[in-house]
This record gives structure tokens, C-alpha cells and sequence, in this order.
């Protein structure tokens, strides 16, 4: 791991060397700044048939069975590992119940936890606790049939709430941002406290909660490459937001790639009807997940193209059907 330089709280000292699980943390920084780039209105609505698609994918993109995927998640034990966000947000993407911009818990049994590198799961859209952790478990399986047996937890955010007219879809991206710093912190926790590294396996909206990690670890932590890898698999973020310069009206955090982790793999699928039926429709542009990079790249990121791979928005990380093997030859 390289070296971090990592801000911490004067006299913090980490619930998980104190007693062995973390609770909540201890940072108090000041108010969150809004971000609010304007949207890159480069494409037009579909006709009434693409929209009535995108609605249909919507609602199948809920759950367990994500996206109309080939094969179900495994069923996650009950104290499967998880670092967890559940119940920070209502419905209006508010912080509630005394929660901080950086605050976290861990749930389920971390006992195990800290003695390597630890891989987190971070879900998409809609997605419960259980879908959570299911999701994250069937990953750990795959990683382990692909000769890739280290550490592994969910991190399970609060996808499912939000009442916009969209479907909860604007409350969720902004959910999603505010997990950031959130994941952050818990980033340079774990690297203080364990001297483990930390790699972020990100699915569809996980990719939006990633990339406002990676900014908050550079301008809230000052943490350098504190992030070992971050793969997106199905990213639902614009694919100019992960470049270096993604024009005059959009947010572009290749910088922040470049600044806080050693390496960004994006597994993306030319086909994926999720990302082109439902994510066009409502972002005006194309996902990273679907197209790749739009704009210059960052040094240590790189796009695959796996389109003749990957048959479901839900596939990308599960056994059989999925491309793990890819993700891990990478590392």
C-alpha cells in the first residue's frame, strides 16, 4: 500500500481498535458544498416507445433479480460483514437521526476483518439491506472461484428511498453523492487502523457513490492513492465524468481518479438497456457503463469493452454469467 497522507481527527481514536466493531465516527467537518453541475443536454428524449421502455426497466431494475439478470445472488448470511449508511437520508436525500456528512457504522460480524485487503461491494438503485448484501456475497463468491480469496463486505447506502416523480431516481443520485464522503472516511479509517488497502467494486449507481469518494478522499482527506483499485461494472455515471475534462457545462473527477486511487478499471457493455433506456432518458447523456471514457483519460484509468460478455445489467459480477475473471486479472 502506498504511503497515505491521511487527515485525521485530533485524539480520534477508532471504535474498531477500541472495541472491535465501528459504531459511528468521530469527524466533524464542516457542511458539505453543493454540487451542482448542470447537465450536458446533448441528447433529446426518445419517443414514447424508448420511454415506455425505460419505465419497464426501472421497475425491473429493483431488487434482487436486477435488470432482468441471468442468475440470481446468492443468499448472504445474516452477519455478513457490511459498512453501512442504512437510514442516514429520508425521503428528500436529508441527513436525519443526528448523522454526519462523514458518519458510518459497521453491521453484521467484522471479526474477521483487517488482516488483508478488504474488498467492498457497493450496490446500485434500489436496492434493500438484503439486496445489499446478497449483492456483495455473490461477488465474494466469484472473486473466490477466480482464485481471489481476500477480505470482502458489503457497503450498503440508502438506494431505495427518495419520492421524486422519477421513480426516486434524482433522491438516489443525490443520495449517492453524499455516500461519498462517507465512504471516504471509512476508506482512511481502515488504512489508518488496519494499514489494509481498500478495493471498491461498484455497480451501476454504486459508480456515482465511487467517484464522489474518490473527490472527497482528495479534498476532505488529502489522501493519496488511499483507494488500492476501483472497478465500475455497469457504471451509472456520465461518461464524461470520469475524464479529465469533460467540457464547459459538465463535472469531470479524473483528477481525483488520478489523485486517489492506483488504478480505475470500467467494465462497460455497448448493449445494456438499463443504462441506454433508462439512464439516457433521464441524464440527457451517455453512461461510462455503456460508451466508456468521453474525453480524455486518466493515467491509471482503463476501459473494457465487454459487450459480447455480459448479457443483463445485473450479470457483471455474479458467477457464470459475469466477467469477475476480467476484474481480477486486473489486479
Amino acid at each position: 500500500m502506498k504511503n497515505n497522507n491521511i487527515k485525521l481527527e485530533k485524539n480520534y481514536i477508532c471504535p474498531l481498535v477500541a472495541c472491535g466493531r465501528v459504531t459511528r465516527d468521530s469527524h466533524t467537518h464542516g457542511d458539505e458544498s453543493e454540487r451542482t453541475g448542470a447537465l450536458n443536454r446533448r441528447r433529446f428524449l426518445r419517443g414514447a416507445t424508448v420511454a415506455a421502455a425505460g419505465v419497464a426497466g426501472l421497475t425491473a431494475a429493483t431488487g434482487t433479480a436486477a435488470a432482468g439478470s441471468s442468475a440470481e445472488n446468492a443468499d448472504a448470511p445474516g452477519d455478513y460483514p457490511r459498512v453501512t449508511t442504512r437510514d442516514h437520508f429520508d425521503d428528500d436525500a436529508d441527513l436525519i437521526n443526528g448523522e454526519t456528512g462523514f458518519s458510518y457504522q459497521l453491521g453484521g460480524d467484522t471479526s474477521a476483518l483487517g488482516d488483508e485487503t478488504l474488498t467492498l461491494f457497493v450496490h446500485g438503485w434500489q436496492n434493500s439491506e438484503e439486496d445489499a448484501m446478497d449483492s456483495a456475497y455473490e461477488c465474494q463468491l466469484a472473486l473466490e472461484e477466480n482464485g481471489y480469496g481476500a477480505d470482502a463486505a458489503a457497503y450498503s447506502w440508502d438506494s431505495d428511498v427518495g419520492d421524486s416523480l422519477d421513480l426516486g431516481w434524482a433522491d438516489a443520485k443525490e443520495i449517492a453523492e453524499k455516500n461519498g464522503p462517507k465512504l471516504a472516511n471509512f476508506v482512511t479509517d481502515w488504512n489508518a487502523e488496519t494499514g489494509q488497502d481498500v478495493r471498491l467494486i461498484c455497480h451501476s449507481l454504486g459508480a456515482r457513490v465511487a467517484v464522489f469518494a474518490l473527490e472527497s478522499l482528495e479534498d476532505d482527506f488529502g489522501a493519496s492513492d488511499a483507494v488500492a483499485s476501483v472497478t465500475l461494472v455497469g457504471g451509472a455515471v456520465a461518461d464524461d465524468a470520469v475524464s479529465l475534462d469533460a467540457g464547459w457545462f459538465d463535472s469531470e473527477y479524473g483528477d481525483h481518479i488520478e489523485y486517489a486511487t492506483e488504478q480505475c478499471d470500467n467494465f462497460h457493455d455497448d448493449d445494456d438497456p438499463i443504462l441506454e433506456y433508462v439512464f439516457e432518458t433521464r441524464e440527457f447523456e451517455d453512461a461510462a457503463g455503456e460508451k466508456g471514457c468521453a474525453g480524455p483519460e486518466p493515467n491509471n484509468y482503463t476501459d473494457f469493452d465487454v459487450t459480447d460478455e455480459v448479457d443483463a445489467h445485473g450479470d457483471y459480477y455474479k458467477r457464470d454469467v459475469g466477467i469477475v475473471d476480467r476484474i481480477v486479472a486486473q489486479w
